[in-house]
């Protein structure tokens, strides 16, 4: 049985040099979507991709687009959603894996999702270092913090395309808590109400923490550092 087309989603997989998690996270996507739904991977111009990695067993079922250069996280999930048609993004890291039944949650949502809410944000099992952590959930109570904290992660998140479109995408410029500045945007266009949580796990939240060691970010907008520039743009007091 096929849903109606207003319900359609989108997961949004953006992905730089991780063969060995994305087939892992595909594979927790395929089963639950619908013929109406979309599967987006944005290559960004990875070096250690290639047509005969496990991965491309779902080539046909998956949108497949590549960054000639790298671009970054935002341009490419920015990318992936101008590509998109769907009516809901699914953001989901290459290393991190949507929970079972986690597009329910918003395609079975009960009662439905009233038409002011623009994002949805659920739990996630945290594993760091191959080890299970803890479990995170998003509240009312971290929205309220939001100028403090970043409240959600990307992965644990779906929000309506259109919003996304409303308020630019992620800003290019940021290649270090960029969700975070979207979170604010959002927050500043639609209103706290707009925003619903849920104690339900909506993905496995991946922490690798040597290889977020070797990663390099500049973590500045135009030479300014980023969490100055939330300061200046939004009135946010970033803790830590």
């Amino acid at each position: 049985m096929a849903f109606p087309n207003a319900d359609s989603i989108c997961v949004l997989i953006p992905v730089h040099n991780q063969p060995e998690y994305l087939y892992r996270a595909l594979a927790s996507v395929v089963w639950q979507v619908g013929p109406e739904d979309e599967i987006i991977v944005v290559d960004d111009a990875s070096e250690d991709l290639s047509l005969t990695e496990p991965a491309w067993e779902f080539k046909s079922r998956v949108l497949w687009l590549r960054n000639p250069a790298r671009r970054g996280v935002s341009y490419s999930r920015n990318l992936g959603i101008r590509r998109s048609r769907a009516q809901w993004i699914k953001f989901l890291d290459a290393d991190d894996v949507l929970s079972p039944f986690a597009i329910d949650l918003v395609r079975r949502a009960q009662p439905p999702i009233a038409e002011h809410i623009q994002v949805v944000a659920g739990g996630c099992h945290r594993i760091v270092d191959h080890r299970y952590c803890d479990y995170l959930c998003d509240t009312q109570a971290s929205l309220l913090r939001i100028k403090e904290a970043i409240p959600m992660l990307p992965s644990a998140v779906f929000v309506r395309r259109s919003a996304l479109l409303e308020v630019g995408t992620f800003d290019e410029r940021i290649d270090h808590e960029e969700d975070w500045d979207l979170w604010f945007r959002l927050h500043e266009r639609y209103g706290l109400s707009a925003f619903a949580t849920t104690t339900a796990p909506v993905c496995y939240y991946w922490i690798d923490n040597e290889e977020r060691r070797q990663k390099h970010r500049e973590a500045k907008v135009e030479g300014i550092p980023v969490r100055d520039y939330f300061r200046q743009r939004y009135g946010a007091t970033p803790m830590g």
